[in-house]
């Protein structure tokens, strides 16, 4: 990973070693927008965007700092705006209709949960569903959860804590 100063311009050199480093982190992007997103295609847009936006902001990018957390914050942003502009839409588009209808399992039970955990994580507030991401999912520490939320450490842990008792909730009207 490249070391420098952080308000230094990267050289041609530079630049192409950054732009690697961002191709390089593309499963963990995917990754993390399969737990935002249900739709592959969604999935793809999103991580495009969020490579494109890390790409052209390169120079505000201070090295030495956690570039994966760094482009997770850049989809994280470009998530939360995606997700604010459709609240905002008054017609459904065919993407809600579909998701609206509801056919029978007929998968095994392993599909089932796993199904039922990506429908009961989508009914989660965002913050809820991207602190379970971040955390148990993908597996970072408070302190990068922390980074990439923009907040304290502290907060991280009390967003988990309540998007783990939302989820407890969501589980126990599921059941009923």
């Amino acid at each position: 990973m490249l070391r420098q100063h952080p308000h230094a311009r990267l050289d041609d050199h530079q630049a192409t070693a950054f732009d690697n480093d961002v191709l390089e982190l593309r499963p963990a992007l995917r990754a993390f927008a399969r737990r935002l997103l249900r739709q592959e295609t969604e999935v793809d847009d999103l991580v495009q965007d969020t490579i494109l936006k890390a790409l052209s902001a390169r120079d505000s990018f201070q090295y030495g700092t956690n570039l994966k957390a760094w482009l997770f914050t850049i989809m994280r942003n470009t998530f939360n705006t995606r997700w604010r502009r459709a609240r905002r839409e008054t017609m459904p588009g065919s993407e809600v209709i579909e998701l609206g209808a509801v056919t029978p399992s007929t998968q095994a039970d392993h599909l089932w949960a796993r199904e039922t955990m990506e429908r009961l994580l989508n009914d989660l507030t965002p913050a809820h569903r991207e602190i379970l991401i971040l955390i148990p999912v993908l597996g970072l520490g408070y302190e990068d959860a922390a980074e990439i939320c923009h907040c304290s450490v502290g907060t991280v842990k009390s967003r988990l804590n309540r998007a783990r008792v939302a989820l407890a909730a969501l589980v126990d009207e599921d059941r009923s």
